[in-house]
């Protein structure tokens, strides 16, 4: 390790401890590099913006961003709401089904987790606080809980992300989601019945006939947008950035123009917000190929995979101790770090010994997603906490048996990949 490498490794831990924000971490430990190395900093720059603009996946990020935005702005989510209440209210634990079966739906169409817990999540943790019908810790972790199941089912922020970086394929990584976040959400609702007979959680008036007709109808749009995109990908009719594309138009011809539930200031906002929300994920794109460049011309990343092929270990032993070692770090980083960092540093070795790349992003973005419900460093909780102010601790407390359980679905992945390989393969 050189000495400019080991002043920078010194100020990137100082600045991952002192909390500040990660872009600016990652974009001033390459500065910081560049000149303790004496390197040109246009020339670094140079190579982020070339990679950036070759790599047409990154365009998908704000257009899924912005979709995200334009459904939540325009009441898309409400009718999804009405439709989950009659598909699932009348179950066991009634509006705790809604919550995870409504994060289902909504992931096949945002593909992101603050999207879906701080839009839709909200709505019904007010529904599931009125009268008392459930704790207000136990309503968040719910919300908290199956918020993780939306970068999973595609379309996903994180696997365009994972693919930009590792070059797995945009459209085998969506289908490999598919059965993991059905399996994610088929366990939690398990878990939530049990619970329901267990603490008295009430059920929801059945809704039948004209009722579950009208409330399915009204879904019909909404509810389409997968197929549509996934059928889009998968005939080549459209690439994945595409998709992306197709995804907000459809989303503003249904808010603005079918529904007309949607301003054409509500849409400005949503504009905005994509816009702010975008700037910080490429920033976070930026940093993180700087650094990796950097990872390059120091060898670390050559050094990474020949201590993992010394290692000597079977690919499932390899994975799991990937694993356990995200679990820790987890529990102290955002997954920001661990996204932009560690995962770049980690593939050429993991590739080098064999592992399927389109089976790991799919179990450590499910690894990260679980990271970010997990004491002390949850930062979903802390964010559905302070949107519905509800005190943080007992939000962990409830949320400890989701975690296992989700925990038990990743394990479960790993060891059996074909829940995860299975739609990839008969779509080739």
């Amino acid at each position: 390790m050189s000495d400019a490498l080991t002043w920078t490794a010194v100020y990137f831990g100082l600045q991952i401890l002192l909390g500040l924000p990660i872009g600016f971490v990652l974009i001033s430990t390459v500065v910081v590099y560049s000149l303790a190395a004496g390197l040109d900093m246009s020339l670094m720059a140079e190579r982020v913006i070339f990679a950036s603009v070759e790599n047409i996946i990154v365009i998908a990020i704000p257009l899924f961003i912005f979709t995200a935005k334009v459904m939540d702005h325009g009441g898309i989510s409400d009718r999804l709401l009405r439709f989950c209440l009659a598909l699932v209210g009348h179950r066991p634990g009634g509006l705790a089904q809604v919550n995870i079966v409504s994060s289902i739906i909504f992931s096949g169409m945002s593909g992101d987790a603050t999207s879906d817990a701080s839009g839709i999540g909200q709505v019904l943790i007010r529904m599931m606080r009125q009268k008392n019908r459930y704790p207000p810790a136990y309503a968040a972790a719910v919300t908290v809980a199956s918020s993780s199941i939306g970068p999973i089912i595609p379309p996903s922020i994180p696997m365009l992300v994972y693919a930009f970086f590792s070059g797995a394929s945009v459209g085998a990584l969506f289908l490999a989601g598919i059965v993991p976040g059905l399996m994610m959400g088929i366990a939690m609702m398990a878990l939530v019945a049990f619970q329901a007979r267990r603490r008295g959680f009430p059920t929801e008036e059945k809704i039948v006939g004209r009722a579950l007709v009208s409330a399915t109808v009204r879904a019909t749009g909404p509810l389409l947008m997968p197929a549509i995109l996934l059928g889009g990908i998968y005939s080549g009719v459209f690439t994945p950035t595409e998709a992306a594309a197709v995804a907000g138009a459809y989303a503003v011809l249904l808010s603005v123009f079918l529904y007309r539930m949607s301003s054409w200031s509500a849409l400005y906002d949503a504009l905005l917000e994509s816009a702010k929300q975008s700037g910080m994920v490429f920033l976070l794109i930026g940093g993180g190929f700087a650094l990796n460049y950097v990872f390059t011309v120091e060898k670390v990343t050559e050094a990474i995979t020949t201590f993992i092929l010394a290692m000597d270990l079977t690919q499932l032993q390899l994975l799991m101790v990937v694993h356990a070692a995200f679990i820790v770090m987890g529990m102290f980083l955002t997954k920001a770090p661990m996204m932009y960092v560690v995962i770049p540093a980690l593939l050429p070795g993991l590739a080098a010994a064999g592992i399927d790349l389109v089976h790991f992003g799919v179990i450590i973005v499910l690894n990260m997603m679980v990271s970010m419900i997990t004491p002390p460093m949850g930062l979903m909780v802390f964010i559905v906490g302070g949107l519905s102010k509800i005190p943080i601790g007992p939000i962990f407390r409830e949320s400890v048996p989701f975690i296992l359980v989700l925990y038990g679905v990743m394990f479960l992945i790993t060891i059996f990949p074909v829940f995860v390989t299975f739609l990839p393969s008969i779509a080739r």
